[in-house]
């Protein structure tokens, strides 16, 4: 299960700069407790969590009702963005917008004097398969496809992290070539979560099949999104 954080409070106390590493607003938080509602509702096994705050602090409520610590994974941080930080709400739309608008082949330098997207994506890959790694799930190559270890009993694992990260996330666990604006391409909302299971096919292993993506009924219910 791929959770993204709740809205993050990037101005807190009115400020006019935005801070490098935000918490959640109050609606954040609403929205991390009804999606700690919603996934404790079923099973869940380990909770891993990026190690920023607006992670961590969607990660809380889940934790505490499930009785299930928190593993930070730093490899789970959302794409770093270099002069974006420290500006004002105006000064970020435009440094983001004239990001947008550069030539197809420059989005793989990441947001302008920022992490590229190269560096990104193998830091997250690298990442889950290390998280999938400790639960006895590992890839391996068969002519051209990725197929996984079939995991030795059923888990469920959460990750909670970004916009950014479970996109990337997705991407790599359906084998789908990236580009360097999978943001985009699976776009999912503050709190929303997207499920993957584990399915056998073929002779041996298993591949990852997209059963549930953004889902928000649980933000539907309670009058949060």
């Amino acid at each position: 299960i791929l959770l993204r954080h709740g809205e993050p409070d990037w101005y807190p106390g009115g400020r006019d700069v935005a801070v490098d590493d935000a918490g959640l607003t109050e609606r954040g938080r609403a929205q991390a407790s009804a999606a700690a509602q919603a996934l404790s509702a079923g099973r869940v096994d380990a909770i891993y969590a990026s190690p920023l705050q607006r992670a961590q602090e969607t990660a809380a409520p889940l934790s505490k009702l499930t009785g299930i610590p928190v593993v930070t994974v730093p490899g789970l941080a959302e794409i770093g963005i270099g002069s974006a930080t420290g500006l004002s709400q105006r000064d970020v739309d435009r440094y983001f917008l004239e990001a947008m608008r550069r030539p197809l082949k420059e989005h793989w330098q990441g947001w302008p004097e920022g992490e590229s997207f190269h560096d990104f994506h193998a830091r997250v890959s690298k990442a889950m398969g290390e998280v999938l790694a400790h639960h006895g799930i590992t890839p391996a190559r068969e002519h051209d496809f990725t197929v996984w270890e079939q995991p030795a009993r059923p888990e469920t694992l959460v990750l909670v992290a970004h916009g950014g990260t479970n996109s990337v996330l997705l991407t790599h666990l359906l084998d789908i070539r990236p580009v360097p604006w999978e943001w985009i391409r699976f776009e999912s909302e503050l709190a929303a979560y997207s499920v993957v299971q584990a399915r056998p096919l073929g002779q041996r292993g298993c591949i990852w099949s997209l059963i549930d993506f953004n889902e928000v009924d649980h933000l539907r219910a309670t009058g949060l999104r």
